[in-house]
């Protein structure tokens, strides 16, 4: 008789079961934390990765705009010691002529000369002190050289 009045006997059961599910809540608050976490420093890092890509993309957008940039024969040229080229982001950029490669560029007709360069461009995210994100873009851009009938040059990527 003492047996069946111990398992009828409930009482505390609410406080096993209220301690069960505060448990199984405070692990998925802490999942949900540590997710959240993660996902913030994801995306800050894909925004600075972003943020190098396009310092380094205007960096070359800012050499091809001049010519005077492109002179055939002139190999491994820093344009930003130029002070007609402004460097707002502060890439390191260099302009590389290619001697070996000859002829038009496709849809471009054989009675001009041209001239093959490679502009790199190196830019780094700038969020702050340290960098942690660097992202380097290399365009291969072809200059129209002077005819003796011309009057402008072209540099077209």
């Amino acid at each position: 008789m003492k047996k069946d009045i111990l398992l009828k006997n409930e009482s505390g059961m609410a406080l096993v079961i209220a301690l069960v599910i505060m448990t199984v809540l405070t692990l998925i608050g802490l999942a949900a934390t540590f997710t959240s976490t993660f996902e913030i420093m994801l995306s800050g890092e894909k925004r600075r990765s972003t943020d190098a890509f396009y310092n380094a993309e205007s960096g070359a957008n800012v050499l091809t705009t001049r010519y005077q940039n492109f002179v055939p024969g002139r190999s491994d040229y820093d344009p930003f010691t130029d002070p007609a080229n402004l460097n707002p982001t502060n890439v390191i950029a260099r302009i590389e002529y290619d001697p070996l490669k000859m002829g038009p560029p496709e849809g471009e007709s054989f009675g001009r000369d041209y001239a093959y360069f490679w502009v790199i461009s190196t830019g780094n995210d700038q969020t702050g002190a340290a960098t942690r994100s660097t992202c380097t873009v290399e365009l291969n851009v072809y200059r129209v050289l002077v005819s003796a009938d011309s009057v402008t040059e072209v540099v077209v990527n």
